[in-house]
């Protein structure tokens, strides 16, 4: 299964249109762009749900090991109910080597998504369950206007959501550009992932045998 997460504004909010084809099956909005932590309503295939910031208490990782630390902690609601959450996570590789991931719980299954920079290829995010890759997010070097497009593939339609909602996340997160204006901008950032355990999560055939080939701007995933 397949679609495509388009950013269609980045100023003071962001928007984005979910299609599959040339089929539009969804979309969100962050409200306020400008703040970190912002909420996000979304909707895809008939299902709503807003992401919320849901920070805790102050100093909630202070002594606690690494791997049960929580950074930008959000919870799932639909329909008023509370259907998981996600935050990053980090895992130690040695003593003084580790890597980060975001991990999802939605509703009863449990995801972890990794961040792989191939240079000039773009980057990928391998979506897990467990040790089993359900889905994956690319997104290419090359973004116009502050205008970001990732294409998603999944093994199935709970990953494919679980996939679009992990995908408006990591934008949030990583690429949301809070309060700029851009008029005929083009950026390429090329990103490349050294940490042998992190680079071992991505798998080069498994976009192929979730639905054939897409070719990004910039190379081929």
């Amino acid at each position: 299964m397949e679609c495509q997460v388009r950013q269609v504004r980045s100023d003071l909010s962001a928007e984005f249109v979910i299609l599959q084809g040339e089929r539009a099956v969804g979309g969100a909005v962050f409200p306020q762009n400008f703040l970190v932590g912002g909420s996000c309503q979304c909707r895809f295939r008939g299902w709503d749900c807003e992401l919320v910031y849901a920070p805790g208490p102050l100093g909630r990782n202070f002594g606690v090991p690494v791997e049960e630390r929580t950074y930008m902690p959000y919870t799932i609601l639909c329909g008023g109910e509370v259907w998981g959450g996600l935050c990053d996570r980090q895992v130690r590789t040695g003593l003084f080597s580790r890597y980060g991931y975001t991990a999802l719980d939605l509703a009863g299954r449990s995801y972890q998504m990794y961040e792989v920079g191939l240079g000039k290829a773009g980057m990928v995010w391998p979506i897990w369950a467990g040790e089993e890759q359900r889905a994956q997010i690319c997104k290419a070097p090359r973004v116009e206007n502050n205008l970001d497009v990732y294409q998603i593939r999944a093994l199935d339609r709970e990953s494919l959501r679980a996939a679009v909602v992990l995908c408006l996340y990591l934008d949030a997160r990583s690429f949301a550009r809070r309060g700029e204006i851009a008029i005929a901008s083009v950026e390429t950032q090329y990103v490349y992932t050294f940490n042998k355990a992190l680079k071992a999560r991505y798998d080069p055939g498994f976009w192929d045998r979730a639905g054939g080939t897409h070719e990004l701007q910039g190379g081929t995933p």
